[in-house]
């Protein structure tokens, strides 16, 4: 027998890994803004950032082996998570990427550039491998 509404249940699988890089209220600075840790293989297949309000942003995505951090080359090529006087972006079909990574990896988001906006939240959209 189906659920009630009341008694139906979410399942969410994770399938990325992002940040929320905050201004604190003012336009946000270029610069390293965190780093994640890769916690399986997986195979990058898109990404997707949200602003606050309509503005620019161009994030690069940087990684490296654990062995070799703080050290990171960006992995984006010119297909960098980015914002052009928009509130909202997303690329699904990634074809200049190093999309393969290793559970290990660590991964650092770096702001090239920004005007207006003063929270982004960026996901990286993975696949298991």
């Amino acid at each position: 027998m189906p659920k009630s509404n009341d008694e139906l249940e979410l399942t969410f699988r994770p399938s990325g890994f992002g940040l929320t890089i905050d201004g604190a209220g003012s336009a946000i600075l270029p610069g390293s803004k965190g780093y994640v840790r890769v916690p399986y293989p997986c195979n990058i297949k898109g990404w997707t950032i949200l602003g606050d309000q309509a503005g620019s942003i161009v994030v690069d995505v940087k990684k490296c082996a654990y062995a070799g951090f703080p050290v990171t080359a960006s992995i984006a090529g010119a297909e960098k998570p980015t914002l052009v006087a928009a509130q909202k972006g997303q690329l699904l079909t990634l074809t200049l990427w190093t999309i393969a990574l290793l559970a290990g990896d660590i991964i650092e988001f770096v702001v090239d550039s920004a005007t207006t906006v003063t929270r982004v939240n960026l996901a990286v959209h993975v696949e298991k491998t």
